[in-house]
């Protein structure tokens, strides 16, 4: 489960215009995670498979929507404390900088966190 996705930024969507995009993406077997799922005024993520990055860029650019990609490493953790701060540990000890984290908690069990670094390869060979 844990893997290199990309990540793509809409600047400020709400909540509708951001779930447009997803469906527009589904036309073309794109499946997304959409964060967050309100309206908050702020940047909207979703993430995509690396794999159909190609697919994302033409259907966005063909939607006139306009965003930024970054390619980052998709964690599920167990929801308690200290787990991200032990990830981030091992991603340190390995002798990769951590430059990017978001987490969100989809339940009770378990968040997932968005990691990016100067070598995602190798951050994501140590967890």
């Amino acid at each position: 489960m844990n893997r290199i996705v990309t990540e793509l930024f809409l600047e400020k969507p709400s909540f509708e215009e951001a779930s447009k995009v997803a469906k527009s993406l589904e036309e073309v077997q794109v499946k997304t995670i959409l964060l967050p799922p309100e309206n908050r005024g702020i940047n909207t993520h979703l993430v995509v498979e690396q794999a159909d990055i190609e697919k994302v860029r033409e259907k966005l650019k063909s939607l006139s929507v306009a965003f930024q990609e970054k390619d980052v490493m998709l964690i599920r953790l167990e929801n308690k404390p200290g787990t991200m701060a032990e990830v981030a540990m091992k991603v340190s000890n390995s002798g990769v900088n951590l430059t990017y984290a978001f987490s969100v908690t989809m339940d009770e069990a378990y968040s997932f966190v968005l990691l990016g670094s100067d070598d995602n390869e190798k951050a994501l060979s140590v967890l």
